[in-house]
């Protein structure tokens, strides 16, 4: 269980959301809505801890991984947000290229 407990967030004097409470249990499915600006990226970096609330705290067992896919990936090499998220299973892909190479190979090959 994620549990936020009196989360609040100011930017130079302004309040972007104040005393936030909830709890995420184990089999919860959630999503988060709102307007531009409301603060919805900058709590779930706070959930995932890159970044730091003015007041209260976030909490969670400590065997529990919090990520964050940001909405703008900084990739170097100019890749699209499919294929960096394609690059998860590259070993797959190389393995069937592999196998496609072994499948030519049989249909030429006559030893």
């Amino acid at each position: 269980m994620i549990s936020i407990d009196g989360l609040t967030v100011e930017f130079g004097g302004t309040t972007l959301f104040k005393e936030i409470t909830f709890s995420i249990n184990e089999k919860d499915r959630i999503a988060l809505m709102g307007k531009n600006g409301a603060g919805k990226s900058t709590l779930l970096k706070i959930i995932a801890g890159e970044r730091a609330p003015t007041r209260g705290r976030v909490s969670s067992p400590k065997d529990t991984i919090i990520a964050y896919l940001p909405q703008q990936l900084m990739t170097h090499d100019n890749r699209t947000v499919f294929e960096e998220a394609a690059q998860a299973f590259a070993h797959i892909f190389k393995m069937e290229k592999e196998i496609e190479e072994l499948n030519q190979q049989l249909t030429t090959r006559t030893d």
